[in-house]
């Protein structure tokens, strides 16, 4: 083995000896398949980091050759992956690894010429290729992070301080944020240090929120071009910052709390970025096309619109909550039901409206969802509804199997939520900013909730934590005062042809709250039905009000919660 590696690295033989020899060795590589070429380049790169030569600086440019050389089959090794979710669990494992090996290789290559003593001539030769040596590292470190996110894996310690200590060097060096291009024969695009390591950083924020592989990929190209839209502070700015890192530890980004002030944190905000992104949906709105707002060349179809509105909401919410104070936690060893969405929320909280209500239903002006369903499905009323309402007016039936919720393990209170540990097997479908509706019993009635935190804890177990917002919601039903929206439902999907209009059959929960002490009236309401210029008629029970909707004070991918201004009741 020795023998081998002696030979591989005498300078008339090894690729590596210089630019001139790498160049020679790429070219006879070249007709392999892009795998076959990542293996060769790899197995030279093992080689070297096992070797003990000394670094000189003609074998940092043959390295820096040999890595610019390769990407074109390192990317397509990689697209294999993420474009191939059914793939059998060797070939997925068999892929991770190269991917993985290949890309920790490079960085400890890239280290021994980080961490060389040379004299001063050579030195400044070395200098002059730090930035791109540092960038490059970065983004390999950052490849590892994103695969680990593959598996809902924790990103290992190793890598946070690597990163950490790669940004640092960049900006002792004084060149962390110069603009240069990473791999020019390759691409054409302009980075920098900072902008590797807010990638990173910026991508880790997302590791829990249950994206798939394909999101997760899509993501992290969008935020090589968004990662220049963030600006690392080194003084706190309470009005602007949101997330910090500490530099000295072995961990990521952190939401910042008056702990965390000082060397070694680093703060940045997301402002800007959340601009950037609402005015691509904005654009989307308008009948833009996705290639023309440069979202990739695998980026179209409404899935990509709703990944986008994902990251509106989660990284708003990031920044809401980095300015709301947290009440203490305490253990606890309960059970409770939850249910999800806000149309399903909605009816639940009907029915225990119903239930503890002492007055029934008197006018037809009440939204019932037994009539919603069937206008959804006929575009009329059933007789069968007819003679069951007739028979009862105010009963409520929910039209689903009888445990039509989820059972959760609470394992923590707090005077604002609760925390709890559940198998993601089981609740596939959690996602943060959604509407959750928990109660304790079936005696009890249904809280409404915002899904606020997912933390892997296993392969199979996820922690999660949930913002109760009320515990005693209203579900109302609502009728524009103005130009209805048109709904339409295409019935090619249960059998017919053409279409069936709807009518404007809206309902949304209303929530009491506190803003700065003072008490305002809220609405959770379909996303689709806000706009600033709207009035509605809010029927709640056997009440009429006219009310204006005012701002929004936060939303998920399909609802919005608003206050609203009670004009007169009618």
């Amino acid at each position: 083995m020795l023998d081998r590696i002696t030979s591989l690295f005498s300078r008339e033989k090894s690729p590596l000896a210089n630019a001139k020899l790498a160049t020679q060795w790429c070219k006879q590589i070249e007709s392999l398949d892009p795998a076959s070429q990542c293996n060769k380049v790899h197995g030279l790169i093992s080689d070297f980091v096992a070797a003990a030569d000394k670094v000189s600086i003609d074998r940092l440019q043959a390295l820096m050759l040999l890595d610019e050389q390769v990407q074109e089959a390192y990317d397509a090794v990689c697209y294999q992956y993420v474009s191939n979710p059914r793939m059998s669990k060797d070939m997925e494992q068999k892929l991770w690894k190269s991917v993985v090996s290949f890309a920790s290789d490079m960085v400890q290559a890239y280290q021994r010429f980080v961490q060389a003593e040379n004299n001063e001539a050579q030195q400044q030769q070395f200098d002059l290729l730090m930035p791109l040596v540092l960038a490059r590292s970065l983004r390999y470190i950052a490849i590892q992070a994103k695969w680990h996110y593959f598996r809902f894996e924790r990103v290992p310690s190793k890598l946070w301080i690597q990163a950490h200590q790669m940004y640092r060097l960049s900006e002792v060096g004084a060149f962390d944020s110069n603009p240069f291009q990473l791999y020019p024969a390759y691409k054409k695009d302009v980075s920098s240090c900072a902008d590797e390591y807010i990638q990173m950083l910026m991508l880790n924020t997302l590791a829990n929120n249950n994206l798939s592989v394909r999101q997760i990929d899509l993501v992290d190209s969008w935020l090589e071009h968004w990662s220049k839209l963030i600006q690392f502070g080194r003084k706190y700015q309470e009005d602007r910052h949101h997330f910090c890192v500490n530099l000295q530890e072995s961990q990521g980004p952190q939401k910042i709390n008056n702990d965390l002030i000082g060397e070694p944190y680093r703060y940045w905000g997301l402002n800007d970025l959340i601009g950037q992104i609402q005015e691509i949906l904005g654009k989307l709105m308008t009948g833009s096309s996705y290639a023309s707002l440069e979202l990739g060349a695998d980026a179209r179809g409404p899935a990509v619109g709703e990944l986008l509105k994902h990251l509106d909401v989660f990284w708003t919410m990031c920044m809401r909550n980095s300015q709301v104070k947290r009440s203490e936690r305490k253990k606890v060893t309960k059970a409770a039901d939850i249910i999800y969405g806000l149309d399903r929320v909605c009816r639940y909280v009907k029915q225990d409206n119903d239930r503890f209500s002492r007055q029934g239903v008197e006018t037809k002006d009440q939204v019932d969802y037994d009539e919603i369903m069937d206008m959804r499905l006929y575009g009329f009323v059933s007789s069968r509804t007819k003679e069951k309402l007739a028979a009862n007016p105010y009963s409520f039936t929910v039209n689903k199997k009888e445990n039509d919720w989820q059972a959760w393990a609470i394992d923590n209170e707090s005077a604002d939520g609760f925390g709890a540990v559940i198998r993601f097997s089981e609740n596939e479908w959690i996602r943060p900013s959604l509407l959750i509706g928990a109660r304790a019993s079936s005696a009890d009635n249904w809280n409404v909730g915002i899904l606020r935190r997912i933390a892997r804890l296993s392969e199979d177990e996820v922690s999660v934590g949930v913002q109760v917002v009320s515990g005693t919601p209203v579900m109302v039903g609502m009728k524009s005062e103005q130009n209805d929206r048109i709904e339409n439902i295409t019935v090619a999907e249960i059998g017919f042809t053409g279409g069936l209009e709807l009518p404007n059959v809206r309902t949304a929960l209303y929530v009491p709250h506190q803003i700065n002490g003072s008490s305002v009236n809220t609405l959770i309401m379909n996303s689709a039905d806000y706009g600033l210029d709207k009035i509605y008629q809010v029927n709640a029970r056997d009440k009429k009000f006219s009310v204006s909707l005012g701002s929004v004070l936060e939303k998920g991918v399909d609802w919005s919660w608003v206050t609203v201004n009670v004009l007169r009741q009618d």
